[in-house]
């Protein structure tokens, strides 16, 4: 008997749902799962139909119901301030991701003071105290060093997360520091080598209070008499540099931006750009943001430097089709055929080939037209003959006809109707269409829209709707049905049909795509 997966894309989850999988897991083996959990261990643990795997899935796209699961949304949150860009099984591990408990948090702010400076910080440090870097704000200028003692919690703290080099009370000022950041995070950094972990997040009313006790302080020191005028003289504060000015310090290196050596004060927002880029943080000895091959990075950083905001996604329109969606629409199309074995299919705007590869699996014949080449290059790896174009520009002449064109096209603006009425002339008589489109044709009130109501009126055709949400994990909750045309006739459809646009005085209604 086959065991049923307990996490299924039906199956709406919660985070307390896979802490439960976890600590059960954790009960029968005395180990928290990891990724390479198998369904044999689950099984042992009396949890059939699960594995490392699936949960870990599940966690990195947010999927199930998870995005909706506020619980989820703030560890998520926690696991972004802690460097990282999606959460996984190791994550949320109790034992190993450790932060400081609110009291402990609070104790260490009350121990951060300022230092009258005598020569370089590291001269000059308190014995068993580790140096504290400050926001680079004006109201945060001091003209002094601040430093927190090392306590036994942080002490615990960096023995709770496996620092590199450990936690030996000696060693710890000078192999790290503390990192208070604007938004209220402190992080404890390595003083040697790129890397930090993420201790906690005080209130804006907390942080508050720790600037103003630093300024006053350091008001104090300098009231006090010193032998060496240059006491009394506050220390030039850096220059606050700009986002794009930051953005200029990280390097390329074919698919990949290094970040800096230094610290960046506006990471947070640099790392979300290259989030929206389709980077993917890569942890390390080298931290960097890797890119999928075909983005030019070079040109990338230029453009962000620029200002401008790059979304790759957005900008090609790919929104990739749920598995499940690709195989109802495969399977409407083998109805009007009877069957897909042999027959010659057209995805015209293949993305990275979900459809494709559905109707590949059915027997078909298939040929895929996809113009970003970074989606190109991945349809070919699947060994694609890839025509690697804009499906608008390509006419039945260049490529052929065929039985059955399986499509999920542009949106925005009226681009899917366009993209249907051009499908329609590569069809052969008797063929079938199943392509999925915005709900913008239904509800809009546009010359164009109208055309294409009264087109479909015409035409043995069936509109679906899509449940809500089904595109969420693709990057987008725009509302969409799927048609199915039968037993297409191409003059009929050609004749019957000509986009014209908008016409003066009827302005065309902007379609926007909501972003996750």
């Amino acid at each position: 008997m086959l065991t049923q997966p307990i996490i299924t894309p039906d199956r709406r989850l919660t985070l307390d749902d896979i802490l439960g999988y976890c600590q059960e897991f954790k009960r029968r083996h005395g180990r928290w799962p990891r990724v390479t959990a198998t369904g044999d261990d689950f099984l042992a643990a009396g949890l059939p139909g699960l594995s490392g795997a699936d949960i870990e899935r599940a966690l990195r796209t947010s999927s199930n119901g998870l995005a909706e699961d506020p619980d989820f949304l703030e560890i998520r949150h926690l696991a972004f301030a802690n460097g990282g860009w999606d959460v996984n099984l190791q994550f949320i591990d109790p034992e190993l991701c450790l932060r400081l408990a609110d009291d402990g948090l609070q104790r260490l702010v009350d121990s951060i003071h300022v230092r009258r400076e005598q020569g370089s910080r590291t001269a000059t440090r308190p014995a068993d105290h580790v140096y504290v870097n400050l926001p680079q704000e004006s109201d945060w200028r001091t003209g002094h060093t601040a430093y927190a003692p090392v306590s036994d919690e942080l002490i615990e703290y960096i023995d709770a997360r496996g620092m590199v080099y450990g936690s030996q009370k000696t060693a710890i000022p000078t192999e790290y520091y503390l990192a208070v950041n604007p938004n209220g995070r402190i992080y404890l950094k390595y003083d040697r080598i790129i890397g930090s972990k993420y201790v906690g997040t005080v209130s804006e009313e907390q942080l508050e209070r720790l600037r103003a006790r630093l300024v006053g302080e350091a008001a104090t020191e300098r009231a006090r008499p010193s032998s060496q005028a240059c006491d009394s003289a506050a220390a030039p504060a850096p220059a606050k540099l700009t986002i794009e000015q930051e953005l200029v310090l990280l390097t390329v290196s074919g698919s990949k931006l290094h970040l800096p050596v230094q610290q960046l004060l506006h990471y947070d927002e640099i790392s979300q750009r290259l989030g929206k880029a389709g980077g993917r943080y890569i942890t390390g000895r080298n931290k960097h943001f890797a890119f999928d091959d075909g983005i030019d990075c070079t040109d990338l950083l230029r453009r962000l430097v620029a200002g401008e905001a790059v979304n790759f996604q957005q900008e090609y329109q790919f929104f990739s089709t749920p598995e499940s969606k690709a195989i109802e629409a495969a399977e409407e199309v083998r109805k009007t055929l009877g069957t897909l074995r042999g027959k010659r299919i057209l995805d015209p705007s293949a993305g990275t080939g979900a459809l494709a590869n559905v109707a590949r699996q059915m027997g078909a014949d298939v040929v895929v037209i996809e113009m970003w080449n970074v989606n190109a290059i991945k349809l070919r790896a699947q060994g694609y003959d890839v025509i690697e174009k804009d499906f608008l520009s390509v006419t039945p002449e260049q490529i052929g006809t065929f039985d059955a064109v399986l499509a999920n096209p542009p949106f925005t603006r009226n681009q899917d109707i366009h993209h249907v009425m051009h499908m329609l002339q590569f069809i052969r008589p008797g063929g079938a269409l199943s392509v999925i489109m915005s709900t913008g044709w239904i509800e809009g009130r546009t010359k164009v829209h109208a055309q294409f109501k009264e087109f479909l009126a015409t035409h043995d055709v069936t509109v679906t709707a899509i449940e809500a949400g089904a595109f969420k994990e693709s990057g987008t909750v725009v509302p969409t049905v799927r048609l199915d045309f039968r037993d297409v006739n191409v003059p009929r459809a050609a004749e019957d049909f000509h986009y014209e646009g908008t016409a003066a005085g009827d302005e065309e209604e902007p379609f926007a795509l909501v972003m996750q």
